[in-house]
């Protein structure tokens, strides 16, 4: 008994140290843990519910978002990509397009694994990633994908839904293919290593990244490939070729006699401010107030219970919540307080003093630390000058137009 339990310490243990996405939240995420793929996981870590909404992901076109990580074994970093398909739950056949690229340093460029396991995702760096101006409104799933630098040859995949837009508009399979064929598809290897695997000590060099491109100065790039199954298992993101159409809220909503469930799905469309969905969320007033005079409980025929012996217990009324008012009130825009800096440019990062910053959401960009060996300068999250002698952070620097850079 002693022998299984630390076994199973061990293991827990083992599947933690590894690097998991924490921003956008990925699907499923109490389920999902930080080890790499096998090849039966493709794409986004198969397993019981692997596609429960754990919360809808707010991302509109030509806004950026900072993904950032849970974990410590960085495996001295390599290289990720960031990508999107258009199928909400996606599968072997699903075209996967690459919107940001990072070569070297990703997501970590730590020599060894980093000193604790962050639970609040500060240890390892973060990249801001651009949504592309052109891409339709709609639901899709986000999906970082990371080639480890150090150790096994390894492939880790954690997928996110998001949603683009309002929801209101009708995009068609024409708009999002326009938007997205000129993007590359992404790239799969070491999945397993046995057919095709990535070389060690090499921060692998996509052979088409794309335009939006961070590489990390000092990466040791190479672009080794060994394996009979490369031809085939490097295509794997491209899925059967085909773009799909982004769903829109409304065709993804439950009948009014359904009631949603808590962790698969949401009813209500996103709110116009740019925030989070609450899963389950309802958008009808409340319920007209009632009389002050009590009345009796009516029985409904569809959920009364006959007892098969007569009790002498008095029939106690269901609860109901008290009724409330619908609310006409008009939302205000965020207050201006202490955790609040005035911004004029949504979407944008904003630097907030030495360490810290800010994404401009309605005009108010909320102060958020900075990671270890990350400033924030003139709009953009830039690795610091200044290194640290035991966990050395690469500068990095833009190539192919890319307009952000950590």
């Amino acid at each position: 008994m002693f022998f299984s339990t630390t076994l199973l310490v061990a293991f827990a243990a083992s599947a933690s140290a590894h690097m998991r996405m924490n921003n956008p939240k990925p699907f499923g995420f109490s389920s999902l843990t930080s080890s790499p793929l096998e090849p039966a996981d493709f794409p986004c870590k198969q397993r019981p519910g692997v596609y429960d909404v754990t919360e809808m992901n707010q991302w509109n076109a030509g806004e950026t978002q900072v993904i950032d990580f849970l974990g410590s074994a960085v495996h001295g970093g390599g290289s990720c990509q960031f990508s999107i398909t258009t199928d909400q739950q996606p599968s072997e056949s699903s075209q996967w397009k690459v919107i940001h690229s990072v070569v070297g340093g990703c997501p970590s460029n730590a020599s060894a694994n980093l000193p604790n396991e962050n639970p609040d995702g500060t240890e390892a760096a973060t990249f801001p990633v651009k949504m592309p101006d052109n891409i339709p409104d709609g639901q899709y799933t986000f999906a970082w994908t990371w080639l480890n630098k150090i150790g096994n040859r390894e492939f880790y995949m954690n997928c996110a839904p998001i949603q683009v837009g309002s929801g209101t508009g009708k995009a068609s399979a024409a708009s999002a293919s326009e938007a997205l064929s000129s993007l590359p598809d992404m790239f799969v290897a070491n999945l397993p290593s046995t057919s095709c695997s990535t070389a060690e000590n090499e921060d692998f060099n996509y052979p088409n990244p794309g335009e939006s491109l961070t590489e990390g100065n000092g990466a040791h790039l190479g672009d080794t490939l060994n394996g009979a199954g490369c031809d085939q298992m490097t295509k794997m993101g491209a899925g059967n070729g085909q773009i799909g159409t982004p769903t829109q809220p409304e065709a993804s909503q439950p009948a009014s006699s359904e009631a949603p469930a808590a962790t698969s799905g949401y009813a209500a469309p996103p709110p116009p401010n740019g925030g989070v969905f609450a899963p389950g969320a309802s958008s009808a007033p409340a319920a007209e107030p009632t009389p002050a005079e009590p009345t009796a409980p009516v029985a409904s025929p569809t959920s009364t219970y006959v007892a098969e012996q007569p009790s002498s217990a008095p029939e106690q009324p269901a609860y109901s919540a008290p009724p409330q008012a619908p609310d006409n009130s008009t939302p205000s825009a965020p207050s201006s307080g202490s955790d609040c800096t005035p911004c004029d440019n949504d979407g944008a990062v904003v630097c907030i003093g030495s360490n810290m910053f800010g994404l401009c959401n309605r005009g108010c960009a909320v102060a958020q630390p900075l990671a270890n060996g990350m400033s924030c300068s003139g709009g953009a999250v830039v690795a610091s000058v200044k290194r640290s002698a035991k966990f050395p952070r690469a500068h990095l620097h833009r190539r192919h137009g890319s307009s952000l850079f950590i």
